[in-house]
């Protein structure tokens, strides 16, 4: 973009409110964004700024760049100022100012690397993945979990991997990734949105990427990405898909994709010789289209699980019963404040605790609560950065999530805690709670029935605490680093040999050729 119809695009009010953002530097920045900005790009990688239809420029100088958003697919801001930033993380007004004036013409690369420091960064001869991040955000959720879960899982099969990363938005993930690879890049990719092309700068940063690299094959965390398949198709290689999503029960994800349930699930299959998937439930929903599913639920790091200290509970306090996860509608939290009242009617004494970020979701209905003098009683703990701490002060976990979920990565981290659960029986759930074991199933919408089940886990002790047991018992056997492993080995088999595991495969661990 010229800098003089950048200039021309932005009123006196604009250029006023980047001078109070940036003060001296101001003219710097704008320099360097004008130079740099990529408008189509910038359009489609982010939706709702196309949909304010603004200036997508002055959008990106004065609010983009703050929220994190990259501005060209030719430089990764959030990777260059994690990269060369020193001892501190620079911001991206500071990022950019700094290629611009002084590390392009030093040849500093715009799309940096990160060495690692993995087991196989020292080694010859391992088949080499790359794998793809879908999202890098401030907090760790389930998918970031379990892509090093999966990170870890190959290390230990004797598959080296390279990461590659979306953005560098957050220091700490990326140095746990570092630990777990041979290195990680940072390129600035979306997702894939039905009916709009790949960025032809993107997919060429991915090719040169993996012929640089060797990578043997692509691995992709979540079948929310495109660019990584085109790029490896290009280049004669195989694609491994591991999906994590439900697309029938996931209206929000067909939306931001722009495409519908079967095409969703389509898209996904004519992108890949191999799906991993998390749950049987999850394989059904991509079953019959002519690609291999394999089954590799999610592990759990007993070791670690098992340092919570056991369950104990007599009945002479309040029971405590979390929600955990993001506080939203579509995840249960109406229904686990319908079910803090209904415990209040039948006078059972508990705690009823929420763990995750403040929504607006939350605000809105703890005032509404507030105003109408509601029986039960909510307590917002927070978000919890270790999870384990935040199982260890509870004696039930409950999921009442809206739409199916294709794991459950909370309730197999409470039944690692020796937490029994209580659910709604849909999705994959049913997979890992055994019913009247390590806890209670009930039909979906149904919080009276939800209740009953905590209600009579307060009034016997014993058999809340041998549920707990049990959920330990079936988390260690059925979901072990060494389970994971033997799932994934299989999968991968179908690619290129691993190293043998010797365990046997666990029941629930499949693959289908349909």
């Amino acid at each position: 973009m010229k800098v003089w119809q950048a200039f021309k695009s932005l009123g006196w009010g604009q250029h006023k409110k980047g001078w109070r953002q940036h003060g001296w530097r101001y003219p710097f920045l704008f320099w360097a964004v004008a130079r740099l900005f990529n408008k189509p790009w910038y359009l489609l990688r982010y939706p709702d700024v196309a949909a304010a239809k603004g200036s997508a420029f002055a959008h990106c100088l004065l609010y983009g760049l703050g929220e994190g958003r990259e501005l060209s697919p030719r430089i990764s801001i959030s990777g260059y100022g994690y990269r060369y930033g020193g001892n501190k993380l620079w911001g991206p007004a500071q990022a950019v100012i700094h290629y611009w004036w002084w590390g392009r013409w030093r040849k500093l690369s715009p799309m940096p690397c990160f060495p690692g420091s993995g087991v196989q960064v020292v080694l010859n001869g391992q088949p080499c993945l790359a794998v793809f991040a879908h999202t890098v955000n401030p907090r760790l959720y389930g998918a970031e979990r379990s892509l090093l879960d999966a990170l870890r899982t190959l290390e230990t099969l004797g598959v080296a991997t390279v990461v590659v990363v979306p953005n560098a938005s957050n220091p700490g993930y990326l140095a746990t990734l570092q630990r777990v690879s041979r290195a990680v890049y940072a390129i600035p990719y979306g997702w894939w949105r039905e009916g709009e092309a790949d960025d032809a700068t993107t997919l060429a940063a991915i090719e040169a990427l993996l012929e640089a690299t060797g990578a043997n094959a692509v691995y992709v965390n979540t079948l929310t990405l495109q660019a990584p398949s085109v790029a490896a198709r290009q280049l004669g290689l195989s694609v491994l898909t591991h999906v994590r999503e439900l697309p029938a029960h996931d209206p929000g994800l067909c939306q931001a994709l722009n495409s519908s349930v079967e095409g969703v699930v389509a898209h996904a299959a004519a992108h890949s010789d191999l799906l991993i998937v998390n749950s049987q439930c999850t394989a059904e929903a991509f079953q019959h289209r002519g690609v291999p599913v394999a089954v590799v639920p999610n592990m759990i790091d007993m070791p670690v699980w098992q340092t919570v200290p056991a369950l104990q509970f007599d009945g002479q306090r309040p029971l405590r019963i979390g929600l955990l996860g993001s506080l939203i509608p579509k995840k249960g939290l109406v229904d686990f404040a319908a079910l803090a009242d209904a415990l209040a009617r039948k006078g059972v004494a508990v705690e009823c605790c929420l763990y995750g970020a403040s929504t607006p979701d939350l605000e809105a209905l703890l005032y509404q609560r507030l105003k109408m003098g509601k029986e039960g009683h909510l307590i917002h703990k927070g978000y919890a950065e270790d999870p384990q701490d935040a199982l260890a002060n509870l004696d039930i976990v409950v999921n009442l999530s809206h739409f199916q979920e294709s794991f459950g990565r909370t309730v197999l981290e409470a039944m690692a805690a020796g937490r029994p659960v209580v659910a709604y029986d849909w999705g994959a759930l049913p997979e890992l709670v055994t019913h009247g074991k390590t806890g209670f199933l009930a039909p979906k919408g149904d919080v009276l029935r939800v209740a009953q089940w905590v209600e009579t886990l307060a009034r016997e002790p014993q058999l809340l605490i041998a549920m707990g047991h049990a959920g330990r018992q079936r988390a260690n056997a059925l979901f072990s680093a060494k389970a994971h492993q033997v799932a994934m080995a299989q999968a991968l088999s179908y690619l290129f040999p691993v190293a043998t595991v010797e365990a046997e495969p666990q029941s629930g661990v499949s693959v289908s050729n349909k």
